[in-house]
């Protein structure tokens, strides 16, 4: 079962990889003061972006099947490695091929991800505890919550750092919190019996809770300072957080001799190392599309079209 699960969670990494592409392709041209409604009005009407959101909608339940098939230890890390094929995809929209550092990137980030699917090789041994989830989820909300607040007492790269592990914090316990609902609601019997079962349960309203807050601070950790502050550790974070409520709540225990452990400590080192370079990678296209919006604003204002750049000798020249 955990092979569909894979199968499935790799389907969900991949349609958030091609969202996320795609939603940030259509945002590429809009002015950086613009304001919210407006911009939101601006993407509606932009086929890419209205297909991204739909993307990630599915692949949003995509991941909630894969969380009911499989084990939330190996599940998890899969669905957070789709910045790794996000590369290529925005390197197509773009019309470029990736650089050869990207494609190295991506080798890595993957390598350290399959290392840890073999190394961790967990098993379910028990029915899931809805007391033990409910504390683990008021602990790890609490300490989320603490985090975020001193975040917001800092300014930079301290203050995209701080929300990033609380965010990541926050979507570790929706994913726990998502196989959990997906639980409750196989309860019964027809459509009706496992609809009323999913929305009486509480973990479908925490999960509402704690992934919409997890939305929130990273759109605060994302204009506090460029995505390499943040993104890195909250998807390290996530997975850990994860894998701790697949341990305390679904008996998930991940492979836990010498050689197991140091496998699994490596694997994480390398997707880390693998997720920083590639926001890094991130932030410099940000930086690029800034660089050009702010050239065609300028060109725009002054009502005349950018001159060429020079590269070389002109005539007489030589």
């Amino acid at each position: 079962m955990n092979d569909v699960a894979l199968g499935v969670a790799a389907c969900s990494a991949a349609g958030f990889a091609v969202s996320s592409s795609l939603q940030h392709h259509a945002n590429a041209d809009l002015p950086d003061d613009v304001g919210t409604a407006a911009a939101v009005r601006a993407l509606l009407r932009r086929r890419r972006w209205v297909v991204g959101q739909g993307l990630a909608l599915a692949a949003f339940l995509l991941h909630a099947v894969a969380l009911r098939l499989g084990v939330l230890v190996l599940v998890q890390p899969v669905v957070v490695s789709g910045i790794v094929v996000a590369v290529p995809i925005r390197a197509a929209l773009g019309r470029r091929l990736p650089g050869r550092g990207e494609v190295g990137t991506v080798a890595v980030t993957a390598t350290g991800l399959a290392i840890f699917l073999i190394a961790a090789d967990p098993r379910s041994s028990q029915p899931p505890s809805s007391g033990v989830a409910a504390v683990v989820t008021m602990v790890g909300g609490a300490l989320a919550v603490a985090i975020a607040w001193w975040a917001g007492r800092r300014r930079g790269v301290p203050k995209a750092t701080g929300y990033g592990v609380a965010c990541g914090i926050l979507f570790g316990l929706t994913a726990g919190l998502v196989k959990l609902a997906a639980a409750r609601g196989a309860a019964g019997h027809g459509v009706a019996e496992h609809l009323w079962a999913l929305t009486t349960a509480w973990p479908a309203w925490a999960l509402v809770l704690t992934g919409l807050s997890g939305m929130a601070l990273n759109q605060r950790a994302y204009r506090a300072a460029p995505l390499s502050a943040s993104m890195p550790l909250l998807n390290v974070v996530d997975v850990l957080v994860a894998i701790a409520f697949g341990v305390a709540v679904f008996g998930e225990l991940p492979a836990h001799g010498w050689a197991a452990i140091a496998g699994q400590l490596l694997a994480l080192t390398l997707m880390g190392w693998g997720l920083r370079r590639l926001a890094r990678a991130e932030d410099a296209d940000e930086i690029g599309d800034a660089a050009r919006r702010g050239r065609a604003s300028a060109t725009e204002r002054r009502g005349t079209t950018p001159s060429p750049v020079r590269v070389g000798p002109t005539d007489g020249e030589a």
